[in-house]
């Protein structure tokens, strides 16, 4: 068998190699140690309720990223989508939106939902994205 044909069955190849020895090393190790972030995350307090449980929705402390938040509870959340209410400075309204759970961790008695943002409209990820880099450019000022 070739070397080329071993690299295609396992998905790899030289392109991957490359761009492997382009991330910098700290990046490297973030991933390795399960840090797969897209982008930086910001505290935030949101309001969340269950989208299959429906009722009031609840406060809580948080982050947010580009691709969507993270907050934790005493009990871990049911279902698996939710609808989020927060809002930002730079943005006039209140951002409603929907979110996917896409993981739940366990820590210290907590609780910690990872959530993905379903449909979020484009001017919404820019002001996300627009918030973000202003805390961080305040944070390093």
């Amino acid at each position: 068998m070739a070397a080329n044909d071993k690299e295609r069955r396992s998905g790899r190849d030289r392109r991957d190699d490359m761009i492997d020895a382009e991330v910098p090393s700290t990046r490297k190790r973030e991933r390795r140690m399960g840090d797969r972030r897209d982008s930086p995350r910001v505290p935030l307090t949101l309001l969340v309720r269950s989208v299959e449980e429906g009722g009031s929705f609840v406060e809580h402390k948080g982050d947010i990223s580009v691709g969507g938040v993270f907050f934790s509870d005493r009990h871990a959340p049911t279902g698996r989508q939710v609808e989020l209410r927060f809002r930002i400075a730079g943005y006039d309204r209140e951002i409603r939106c929907q979110g996917e759970i896409i993981r739940v961790s366990q820590g210290k008695g907590q609780s910690g939902a990872h959530v993905r943002f379903v449909d979020l409209p484009t001017d919404v990820e820019l002001a996300v994205a627009r918030f973000i880099d202003a805390h961080l450019a305040k944070k390093k000022g």
